[in-house]
Parts: structure tokens; sequence; C-alpha cells
């Protein structure tokens, strides 16, 4: 069973992760069976990062209720996300409730000591209080993150306890921050130098597996706020210096590289919950950088890779239409799906059940209670209400559906035309949207195996009832 052993470090690595997420779920094909995420992020207290994992922890939820065999053709939620005990979380040197200063313990230093990191590290970083982050310093991160450094780090050893030939690495992390910018070569430094480490079962394995990595170059701003420790006037500047550093530095196999001139200009806020910000298009970008590294199988060890991502035009808003058509092919279908599924489960589920595909299987309304069922519903709400509204109000906008369209499901997907049905069109107009996907569903539960478990046969006939009433009306598969 191949794994894909994930990082993300920062706010960057847990949006991407985010957005990766929505994709799985959606049935986009990773390449690999099991997806191991793991955030990195000394703020633990970061919006961004408690949604990723809540996120994560629902995802897995609902996929240890479903199985995969042949008989099940559904792709909602089919590649399994593993947390390997680690509640989705790497942790880190104890930062909480210390200053900078008194992580290095620099009150105990020696004169001459204290007048060279007096020369690296001003008294701003010095007393900066470290539980929400390290604001936009790398040069903090660079030292606190050197706990991966530490052959005795029993966290990493264990996560990795696992690792096999066949399986692979993917680091997210952004240049223009702290975090990210610190953390990304020192845990590819620890993973090349595996073997120097004691508490590593399989160093070797782990030395010279194939490793990739996305570098976030600046896509959004920051707000001016004179008491803020971030400045995004230096972002730029950081990006510079951090891509001076990685040209000679780095022994990744795949390296990926993102930007954006458009930026939305955010709230300038330091950590902690409020650092939440709106899903963004190019983490949905970066999310595909992960699927294209997992899926290919040119990039061995040693390959040395670069990549950049573009889509076919350069406009303020995106719909699925104007990405290139690879990414189409990767893409368009499972938004779509989830999507039409989303508004179904929403709006018209409800009102099926007097259906042959409920009958069937004497499914009773009162069974969207329960627990599987009520976090599918969770789990879309969070897909529709907010990631894709986060996508669309945001700048640059990724606006694929019109969101208040569910009552003419079929014409709300922009950027595409809806065919009619033929000549009998005027008759089945009762067809459209929701009424086409009762009839699909109606043979998609004559075809479904009846061995399949009551939560597989319910994803199953509405997977492939929304495959066919897409195929029917939009032309794809």
């Amino acid at each position: 069973m191949s794994k894909l052993y994930l990082f993300g470090i920062g706010g960057t690595g847990s949006r991407v992760i985010r957005s990766l997420t929505m994709l799985l779920a959606s049935g986009v094909d990773p390449g690999v069976d099991r997806i191991i995420p793991v955030l990195i992020d000394p703020d633990l207290s970061n919006g961004d990062l408690t949604r990723t994992v809540n996120l994560l922890k629902k995802y897995k939820e609902i996929r240890s209720e479903l199985s995969f065999g042949t008989d099940n053709q559904s792709h909602y939620f089919k590649t399994e996300i593993d947390d390997q005990n680690t509640d989705f979380r790497l942790p880190i040197a104890n930062v909480g409730n210390k200053t900078f200063g008194q992580y290095i313990e620099y009150d105990s230093l020696s004169r001459e000591d204290k007048a060279m990191m007096s020369l690296l590290f001003s008294d701003k970083n010095l007393n900066a209080q470290m539980q929400e982050g390290f604001k936009g310093n790398p040069n903090m991160g660079s030292i606190v993150l050197n706990d991966f450094c530490d052959p005795n780090n029993n966290a990493l050893a264990d996560l990795l306890s696992n690792f096999e030939n066949g399986d692979k690495i993917f680091i997210i992390s952004s240049i223009f921050g702290g975090t990210g910018a610190a953390g990304f070569p020192l845990l590819l430094k620890t993973f090349r130098q595996a073997q120097q480490f004691n508490t590593f079962a399989n160093p070797a394995v782990i030395a010279d597996a194939p490793i990739g990595a996305l570098s976030v170059l600046p896509y959004f701003g920051l707000q001016a706020d004179c008491e803020s420790e971030i400045n995004m006037a230096t972002f730029v500047t950081k990006s510079k210096s951090a891509l001076t550093y990685y040209q000679d530095n780095l022994d990744t196999d795949a390296l990926y590289y993102i930007a954006d001139s458009m930026t939305s200009s955010y709230e300038n806020v330091e950590g902690s919950d409020g650092q939440k910000n709106d899903a963004h298009f190019i983490e949905l970008a970066s999310a595909l950088a992960i699927v294209d590294f997992a899926k290919d199988s040119q990039i061995v060890r040693g390959a040395h890779v670069y990549k950049e991502f573009a889509s076919e035009q350069d406009a303020d808003t995106m719909d699925l239409s104007l990405l290139s058509p690879s990414t189409r092919q990767e893409l368009a279908f499972h938004l779509i799906s989830f999507y039409i599924f989303s508004q179904f489960y929403q709006h018209h589920l409800r009102d099926s059940f007097d259906g042959p595909w409920a009958k069937d299987r004497g499914f009773k309304v009162d069974m969207l209670r329960e627990g599987f069922y009520r976090n599918i519903g969770t789990f879309l709400g969070w897909f529709r209400d907010e990631w894709l509204v986060e996508l669309a109000r945001n700048s640059r906008h990724f606006q694929p559906f019109n969101l208040n369209g569910y009552t003419d499901i079929f014409h709300s997907i922009m950027g595409y035309e809806a065919k009619k049905l033929g000549f009998m069109s005027k008759i089945l107009k009762s067809k459209d949207g929701f009424s086409l996907i009762d009839s699909e569903l109606a043979d998609s539960s004559n075809n479904a195996d009846r061995r399949l478990s009551d939560k597989d046969y319910f994803m199953n006939v509405h997977w492939v009832a929304i495959k066919m009433a897409i195929h029917k009306r939009l032309n794809l598969v």
C-alpha cells in the first residue's frame, strides 16, 4: 500500500492541506492509497491550523465507515487519510509561555555570546512571545525548529516507523513568512541525513525516498499595522533571501513554485484563533501540485524536477473553463460531482426517500440524524458554505459555481453550458436538475451490488447517479 507523508508547515501549509482534503473528498485521485498529513506550527491555537485539523478528523471519521472494493464505484472519500496517532500534528520544541530569549537561555550566556546573539537578533526578537509562532521571523524559526534535527526526536521517528520502499514525502511551506521558510530546509535536511539519527527504524529508506516540496511565494497582503511585528513590505525581500539560500542548499527531487501578483489584503493578525484566512485559488492550485508529485512515476530519487502552475487565462474571476486542459481533466468532474452532491444533500435528499433507492433498503428519512449521515452533511456544508464561498470572494476569485443556483443545478456550473434533453426537452423539463438525479438514482439502485453495506450503498448509488446525470447534461465523465 503506497503512502504519501505530507508535511504542512505554518499557516500556508494548513490552508493547502485544507484544499487538498476537499479535493480528496470529491474523489480526485492522488495516485497513492494513503495520505498521512502532518501539520507543523508552534501556534497551536492558530485558526487555520485548528480548522484544518477538524476537517481532517471529520474526513477520517467518514472514511472509516466506508469500504472500497470492486463492488463500490463511488470515489467520494476514497483515499485513506491517516494521522498515525499524531492528531495530525507534529509536536516541536516547547515554546509555550516563553520569549525567544528565554528559549535560547540568553540571560545565562557569556558576555561574548550575548554580544553575538544581539548582532543576530533584535531586542524585539529576544522579547517576542512564541506561542503564536515566529511572526514572520525565519531567523527565530530556524533556531527553534532545529528540534527536527535532534537525534533524540522520537516524535518524528515514531511517525516514520512504518516508512517503506515506495513511500514518498512532500513538504508544503511559504517562503515569505517565519515558520515555513525556516522549517522547510531543516525538515528536508533531517530526512536526507536520516542515517545520522539513532531513532529512525529505517533511515536508509527515508534518506533515499523521493521528496517533493511546494514553496509558496507571496500571494496575499496584510493591512498596515504599526503595532504588528509582521510587515508585508518585507515579503519580497525575505522571498529573495530564501530563494538565494534554496538555490544551493536543497536536495529535493521535485520542487514546485507558485505565486500570484493579484493579492487580497487580509487583516493583520499575528496568530491564535484570529488567524483564519479565506481559502484562496493559490492554495487549491498548490493542492494539485501534491497530486502531480504523487502521481508522477518519473519523479524518483535524483530527478531534480522544477515545476510551476499556470492557467489558460489571466482573469480576475476564474472558473473551471479557464483552467488548462490537463487541470480541468484532473479537477472538473470531481468538483462538479461533489458540488451537485452537496446541493442535492441539502435541498432535495429528504424529498427523495419515496424513490426505489431508499425503499429497496428500507431507508427512512430519520437515518439522516445518525452519526455517519450527520458527518456527511457537516462536511458537505463546510465544502459548500465555507470553502467554495471563500474561494469565490477572495482575490483572485475562483467561482466554479453559482452558489445560489441549486434549483437549476446544471445551469449553475460556471463556464459550462448544459445540454438540452433532445426533442423531448419540453416534456422532460421536470427532469432538469434534481429530478434527473432522482431518475438516475432509480437506475443506479437497480444495478447496485446487494452485498454493499448500507453506508457504502448510499454513497455508491448517489455517486453513480450524479455521474450519469453529469454525462447527460454536461458531457463530462
